[in-house]
């Protein structure tokens, strides 16, 4: 058996493939609860009340609230921990510093006039709506299971021929990278008798032990160029131009140590970038005093983006079996589109002393969209699985915030929020991913 383990160092080739799933696409659907101190402590809850700069992230009416020019900028430090519970209970926790906001807020207001077309407010604000950073970390005990069993299984049907060098398997699309780096690392061998059928290296009954390691980084930023009226001090109406910008990027590590002697160790790398727009409009009513009603829309987000992953692996079976192994490069460039996202919000205002806040969001999940950049791509409905799966595993999203608010002083107040959000994609949802990707 004829194998060759270093092949790999001068294949510079790379190949556009789709790598999104339906997982990854709502990862960037969504949006945390991030901006100033003020708009973070009550849970976001401010689409009837304006006057914070982050209150533009749902209700560009806020802006119409302003009664003078501000600048403001934010930043804080975010510690996520993530729990596991395997064959051994793993812990990590990843502490994390940004900057959150930055703003500033021209008023031009007309104080002596309480009736007609009030102020006119102009924004320029900066705003983190979602941040991935996070560590995963789960440690298996020594067990009868092996991934390289599931090389075995994911690689039947596949001839060994199809796997040597020269008939360069990297560039079929009917071979799995996973079966062409589990076959030159020495992790599985073929049936001697029935070609097309695979086995793991591993002894029947032998056992190893696993873990998995996974960091993630990076953000949903967005920028918008915001106005906002305030008319006769009792209606309000906001409209924003956003730009967004996504950066992500997780490496993962999944290793093995066999009962035996001998480990392996892969590893896998996906960054993914891009920017897409959007437009919100906005208006809050105050019919008494004491009460304000908001109401929000913001289209979809059209994106562009682009996705670059690879996988190497290490592995040491025997003193003369033993190596690293890298993929090509695999690149895939694409079009997103967030779905439409609709808001409603009360806050009841008792005097100069307390508030009380609440926001309802309501979001069609299944209008996102995903589809190849033609541009780039030639491969017709690249993604068609992948709208298939959101339309089976992707529901109605709802979300909503509770904000409180009591001023003890003129300069020192107290808050509290929270906030619900419903899952919106299936527990059966699973993960499809091409053959041809080392994911």
């Amino acid at each position: 058996m004829k194998r060759y383990s270093l092949f790999l160092a001068t294949l510079v080739a790379a190949v556009s493939l789709q790598a999104q799933g339906v997982f990854d696409v709502m990862r960037y659907t969504g949006t945390d609860i991030i901006g100033t101190a003020r708009y973070m402590s009550m849970a976001g809850a401010f689409g009837a009340l304006g006057g914070d700069v982050s209150a533009v992230i749902d209700n560009p009416a806020g802006l119409g609230i302003y009664r003078m020019a501000e600048a403001t900028l934010t930043a804080d430090v975010t510690a996520t921990k993530a729990q596991t519970a395997w064959g051994t209970d793993a812990s990590a926790l990843k502490a994390n510093f940004a900057l959150n906001n930055a703003a500033f807020v021209w008023s031009f207001i007309d104080r002596e006039q309480t009736k007609g077309w009030v102020a006119n407010n102009i924004g320029f604000t900066y705003n983190r709506l979602k941040n991935f950073n996070r560590t995963t970390l789960a440690v298996d005990a020594m067990a009868s299971h092996s991934m390289t069993n599931f090389m075995a299984d994911f690689t039947a049907g596949i001839e060994e021929s199809a796997l040597l060098a020269e008939n360069k398997p990297y560039d079929n699309v009917d071979i799995p990278y996973l079966s062409e780096l589990a076959y030159q690392g020495y992790l599985i061998n073929p049936d001697t008798l029935t070609a097309g059928n695979w086995y793991s290296l591993l002894d029947a009954n032998e056992k190893s032990q696993a873990n998995y390691k996974a960091v993630e980084n990076g953000y949903v930023d967005e920028f918008s160029f915001a106005y906002g009226a305030n008319i006769s001090n009792v209606f309000y109406w906001g409209a924003s131009f956003n730009l967004q910008t996504i950066s992500y990027s997780v490496q993962s590590l999944y290793g093995e140590k066999f009962e035996k002697g001998g480990e392996f160790t892969l590893r896998n790398t996906l960054k993914t970038s891009g920017a897409g727009y959007n437009f919100k409009f906005g208006f809050i009513v105050r019919p008494a005093s004491w009460l304000r009603l908001g109401f929000s829309v913001h289209t979809p987000t059209y994106y562009t983006l682009s996705d670059y992953h690879y996988a190497t692996m290490d592995y040491n079976i025997t003193t003369d079996k033993k190596g690293n192994l890298e993929t090509p490069v695999a690149k895939a460039y694409y079009k997103m589109q967030s779905p439409m996202r609709l808001q409603a919000s009360a806050a009841f205002v008792f005097g100069k002393s307390a508030l009380v806040s609440f926001d309802y969001q309501f979001t069609n999940y299944k209008q996102t969209k995903i589809a190849q950049d033609q541009t780039q791509l030639s491969v017709d409905d690249a993604y068609a699985d992948v709208m298939t799966d959101i339309n089976d595993y992707v529901s109605n999203g709802h979300l909503f915030k509770l904000g409180a608010e009591y001023r003890i002083t003129e300069g020192f107040s107290v808050r509290a929020g929270a906030a619900y959000r419903m899952p919106h994609v299936s527990d059966d949802a699973v993960k499809n991913v091409p053959l041809n990707t080392p994911r």
